[in-house]
């Protein structure tokens, strides 16, 4: 079960380069839609997700640069596919890691503003451990007001976030 690890100053909202990705969620749409429909064209993603072409470009080089997602061909038009990805984050005895469901919630700040209040109030940490108490919430192992008592937050708060991130793990 998780437990109340919540911080801002994790790895998880200060981290590196490689870690960008959990900051845009413009970028983690991207990312998300390509793990969902492999070899998808530049031209699907900007007219699916609804964002500038420019930016999509931009985007999909600096996704690619950083191995989460690769050209599928060398035709025209070019497709992308995303790599899975699940790496780790060790800060002290706190472990977090970063999966394409972890990226998929920050995606969906864009979309809900249920997630996108979350984060702002606990950060991206307190969204790794929502995450992972909306998994044991699916699967019926835990209530929102387990969830609630453990991360010292209203019963409301718990229940509004498991349920804005019951999409995600049931994906």
């Amino acid at each position: 079960m998780a437990t109340r690890e919540a911080n801002w100053d994790t790895p998880l909202d200060t981290g590196g380069e490689a870690f960008e990705l959990l900051g845009n969620a413009r970028k983690a749409w991207i990312y998300t839609y390509l793990r969902h429909h492999p070899e998808t064209t530049i031209q699907d993603i900007v007219e699916t997700l609804d964002l500038p072409q420019r930016t999509v470009y931009e985007y999909v080089d600096e996704l690619e640069a950083a191995g989460f997602i690769e050209q599928s061909n060398d035709g025209r038009p070019a497709t992308y596919t995303a790599h899975e990805m699940d790496l780790q984050l060790i800060s002290g005895d706190v472990e977090r890691r970063i999966t394409p469901a972890l990226v998929e919630a920050i995606a969906r700040r864009t979309r809900n503003e249920d997630i996108d209040t979350y984060v702002d109030r606990h950060g991206l940490d307190g969204l790794s451990v929502a995450l992972e108490y909306a998994r044991e919430y699916v699967d019926g192992s835990v209530t929102h007001h387990i969830m609630a008592r453990e991360q010292e937050i209203s019963p409301l708060e718990a229940g509004v976030i498991l349920d804005a991130l019951r999409p995600v793990v049931e994906d």
